[in-house]
This record gives C-alpha cells, sequence and structure tokens, in this order.
C-alpha cells in the first residue's frame, strides 16, 4: 500500500536482460509508472552514462559484470555527487562477505539474487516512505537532519542484516546482540512516523507499551511473550499510516467507532509478519480488535481463541485513547467507561490488573500536576508529560527535570518549530 508521491526515476543496471524484465514487471504490477519510471542499461558504463543523464532518484546494480562492475560503479556514482540510493545486487557466495564490500564502495543497501518480490517492494516502498518524510517534516529543521541521517543509516543496516539472516543461519548467535540494539532503534523510528500522524494522541504507542507490559507481568507472561506484546504495543497502530483515502486517520484513532470497520490492524500485520522474528508481533496486532464474545474482526475469534497478548493490548490501547479523548474523567470514570465491555470487548482477568494498574499511578502525583505555556516554564519543573513540537518530534521525556540551558533551549527550537499545546509539570 503506497501513499501519493513525486515519480521516482529507478535506473537497473545488470548485464542479465531477464533480471530487468524481471524487476520491471514487478514495480509496474506493484507500483505503477506514476510512482515509478523504470530504465535499464545492460553494463556499468552505460549505466554510468545514463545516470549522468536521468539523474535517477534509485539505482540499482549487480556487482558481477564485465568491465565496470557494481562496485567500481557505485564508487563513481558517489564521486559523482549524484543524491541517488545505490542499491548492489550479487548471488550469495559464502567466501565472500558482499555486504560489507557493498558498504565500504557507498552504497546504502545490497540485496542477494535471486531477488525476492518481497524483500524487493520492501526495500522500495521504504526509499519512498523516507523521501516523503524527508520532505514533509524533516524539512522543516536543518538542525535535525544529521539525527534524521543516523537513523536512516540505522535502517538501511537493519535492512540489510535482514536480507542476509535467511542465508546466513550459522552467523545468528554472534549478531544477536547488535541485531537487538538496531532493532530498537528501528522501533523508536517507526513509533516516530506513526505519532506524526496522529497530532492529539502523541505518546500514545509507548504508553500502552507501558500499560501492556505492566500487565502481562502481573499475568506471569514469560519474557519472550512480554517483549513481542511490548514491541506490538509500541507498533499496534503502524497500519494508521498506511490508511487508504477513504479511512480518516481521526476514525481509526476513535476505537469506539472503528473498532468493527477499521483495517489498520491487518494491514499493520501485513507489513510485520514477513519479517523473521516480527510473526509473533504481526499475530498479536492482527487480532486486537477481537472481542471475547465473538462478534470482533477479522476472523470473529472468541475467549481464550483470542492470543492473551491481544486481549492485553486491546484493553491497554482503549484506556490510554479513552483517558486522552477525555481528559476531564477521572481514573474512576474511565475504569467504568472500559467495564462496560467486559465480557463483551475485553477479558475480565486483563481488566483486573488494567485495574490494578491505573490504581498505581498516584492520585496525590495528579493533583500536582499543572498546565503551563511553554513561556511560562521555569527551571526546577518537573515534565509530567513528554513535550512534542506541532511536527510530531519528541523533545523531552516524562520525568524531565528543568535546569537554565534545557529552558532555553526549549524557548529557542519553539521559534522554529512550536510546541504543541500546554506543558504538564510538576511545579
Amino acid at each position: 500500500m503506497t501513499e501519493t508521491r513525486t515519480k521516482k526515476k529507478l535506473l537497473f543496471v545488470d548485464d542479465d536482460p531477464a533480471m530487468g524484465k524481471v524487476v520491471g514487471k514487478i514495480l509496474d504490477s506493484a507500483l505503477g509508472p506514476q510512482v515509478i519510471e523504470f530504465h535499464e542499461a545492460m553494463s556499468g558504463e552505460r549505466g554510468l552514462q545514463q545516470a549522468r543523464e536521468l539523474k535517477p532518484d534509485i539505482m540499482m546494480c549487480d556487482i558481477h559484470m564485465p568491465g565496470i562492475n557494481g562496485f567500481e560503479f557505485c564508487k563513481k556514482i558517489r564521486q559523482s555527487a549524484l543524491p541517488a540510493t545505490v542499491i548492489l545486487m550479487s548471488a550469495y557466495d559464502e567466501n565472500e562477505d558482499y555486504a560489507i564490500q557493498a558498504k565500504e564502495a557507498g552504497a546504502d543497501a545490497f540485496l542477494i539474487k535471486p531477488i525476492k518480490k518481497g524483500e524487493l517492494l520492501f526495500v522500495v516502498n521504504f526509499i519512498l516512505r523516507i523521501d516523503h518524510l524527508n520532505k514533509t517534516v524533516l524539512g522543516k529543521n536543518q538542525e535535525l537532519q544529521e539525527d534524521q541521517r543516523r537513523l536512516s543509516d540505522n535502517l538501511k543496516d537493519i535492512i540489510r542484516m535482514n536480507s542476509q539472516l535467511e542465508s546466513q543461519n550459522t552467523r545468528i548467535t554472534s549478531m544477536n546482540r547488535e541485531l537487538t540494539e538496531r532493532f530498537d532503534s528501528t522501533v523508536g523510528l517507526l513509533t516516530n512516523i506513526i505519532e506524526l500522524n496522529q497530532s492529539q494522541h502523541r505518546g500514545h504507542s509507548e504508553r500502552v507499551a507501558e500499560i501492556a507490559v505492566f500487565i502481562a507481568q502481573r499475568m506471569g507472561l514469560a519474557g519472550d511473550a512480554v517483549q513481542n506484546l511490548k514491541t506490538a504495543a509500541r507498533l499496534h497502530e503502524l497500519g494508521i499510516v498506511s490508511l487508504p483515502r477513504d479511512e480518516s486517520v481521526e476514525d481509526a484513532l476513535d476505537e469506539g467507532k472503528s473498532r468493527f470497520h477499521t483495517s489498520h490492524p491487518m494491514v499493520a500485520e501485513m507489513l510485520l509478519k514477513g519479517f523473521p522474528g516480527l510473526e509473533p508481533v504481526a499475530e498479536i496486532i492482527r487480532h486486537m480488535h477481537e472481542n471475547v464474545d465473538g462478534s470482533g474482526k477479522p476472523d470473529g475469534l472468541m475467549g481464550e481463541q483470542i492470543p492473551l497478548g491481544s486481549r492485553i493490548l486491546s484493553v491497554s490501547s482503549f484506556y490510554d485513547h479513552y483517558r486522552v479523548a477525555h481528559p476531564n474523567s477521572s481514573v474512576s470514570e474511565v475504569l467504568m467507561r472500559v467495564d462496560k465491555q467486559n465480557g463483551k470487548w475485553f477479558d475480565e482477568n486483563v481488566i483486573s490488573f488494567l485495574a490494578e494498574y491505573a490504581r498505581s499511578q498516584s492520585p496525590a502525583d495528579d493533583e500536582k500536576v499543572v498546565s503551563c505555556s511553554v513561556f511560562a516554564l521555569k527551571e526546577g519543573m518537573e515534565l509530567a508529560s513528554d513535550i512534542y513540537s506541532e511536527s510530531g518530534i519528541n523533545l523531552l521525556r516524562q520525568g524531565t527535570v528543568l535546569d537554565r540551558d534545557l529552558v532555553n533551549r526549549i524557548l529557542k527550537f519553539n521559534n522554529v518549530d512550536p510546541v504543541a499545546g500546554q506543558v504538564k509539570v510538576k511545579p
């Protein structure tokens, strides 16, 4: 599923004409010529000539070609300063680490041949999405471009490693720690992308993750199950980013109205289930709108047929959305609203642990929280909630104690990208 964007030029360089026909057909069928303008070159030399003439946005080049090979092609493109994304390709060779060599040559990503349709479309769609976000969001603030570049590099590394994992299972053990760190960075960036579409519900994914983890731990779920649930909670609204035009983001966020007709959980499942290790996360999200009485979507599961993680995620998300939508309601009033769906939408046991979580939040702290404008911030105040800019950037986290330098930086940033709404603080 793609969003409206300016047509991009893709140059495919490979001395095998059959490969060009396959890739061109896949892109034309999935994206259409209105999104990707496909060009071919049968050699590195011809590819460089066409690159100078066409100035393509994306280039895919085979490593093994007579004359100028893929590594040389990539280096020359980088020397020419053409602002294109370069993807190198090669058949798997256990004696050569082409991915590392591709990175050293300046490539942005590496694909193993024969190219799989899903991997090709994911990489191209991801490049198009990043380009769109850079133009609409990150272009507002030049000071953040370096951070975006770093995060984008992390994501490209994750894509490269994911493409290698399938054919390099013997190396999984040594890569686990690095993958875990990079995976967390990826989930964090995707969470930020999700929240760019939710101006009134910023911080929702992280709050739902906190609630869901609390309930899961109290119910005795294993560590892997808790981690999968936490990831699912942070990404459960990923599908909203790709909603069809006839589905409103605001409607999708109103779970009371959209629970029986929104498609975003299945869209998120589709985006995630193709990646090794994310299948349990995709399943949790798919069934988050199943109801324990069997009236939910998409499969009409009931009771314990619904995965426990989905039951936990369902009530956690509803609880937080309702609190945001009714800021003047007390915790007891929100719990009463949840309890109206006890045995209908939500699991009775899960609701009991939700109530325990809600009551664990100190009422005394709530009474001390005040709202003020960004210009009223003073050193010594503690943030009672995250601060977001109007473009969706998370500036400071809840619990941060302000000093003079932080106050000055927030005020300076406010002149470029204003702080959204009132700031909640503990004086």
